[in-house]
């Protein structure tokens, strides 16, 4: 099987179910495990380099507002690859390729790869993705193990919460910040 990931995290993920010689290309953001910046490097961004987090939330912003993409897909590149399956998402076109353009680039080059669309929006949806990401690459048993090394390592983080004895600290989380900003508490 020949996997394009268009995505950090199912890079990571695929690497860690031991479907990493079969991934062919990712975007240049894919750095962990080191071995994927050795993979055909299909999606860049449309970003300048060197821009301070001020400019760079202005850039998006703007990008956003004027419906411009904010990374570019190598056509080419990933017509090369001759993909079996492309890993993407549809959940924020800030933070990858939106999934239409995977679409249209695939149906532009005549590839017939399966597209796996991950988009959780919940710890469990997460967990889910592993499993199907397991599923497509035909790794289902490597998968639940993963997921259930996961909850083992959830389970203690709670226990050692719980035993704060309502000691609970006030944490704030921000991602993907436009103009704004976001909180959970």
């Amino acid at each position: 099987m020949r996997i394009v990931s268009l995505l950090p995290s199912t890079t990571e993920i695929l690497f860690a179910l031991g479907a990493g010689p079969e991934v062919v290309g990712v975007t240049f953001e894919c750095d962990t495990p080191a071995e994927a910046r050795t993979r055909t490097i299909v999606s860049t961004t449309t970003m300048p380099e060197g821009l301070t987090p001020a400019e760079i939330d202005a850039f998006v912003v703007g990008a956003v507002a004027r419906g411009e993409d904010l990374y570019r897909l190598d056509a080419g590149a990933l017509g090369g690859l001759d993909a079996d399956l492309v890993v993407t998402q549809d959940l924020c076109a800030v933070c990858a390729v939106d999934v239409s353009v995977v679409d249209d680039a695939l149906r532009h080059l005549g590839c017939t790869a399966e597209v796996l669309t991950c988009d959780p929006h919940t710890l469990e949806e997460v967990l889910a993705s592993v499993e199907a990401l397991g599923a497509a690459t035909r790794r289902t048993t490597e998968a639940e193990a993963l997921v259930a090394s996961l909850r083992a390592r959830l389970a203690a983080v709670s226990a050692s919460v719980a035993a704060r004895d309502g000691d609970r600290p006030r944490v704030v989380v921000l991602a993907g910040v436009l103009g704004g900003v976001a909180g959970v508490e």
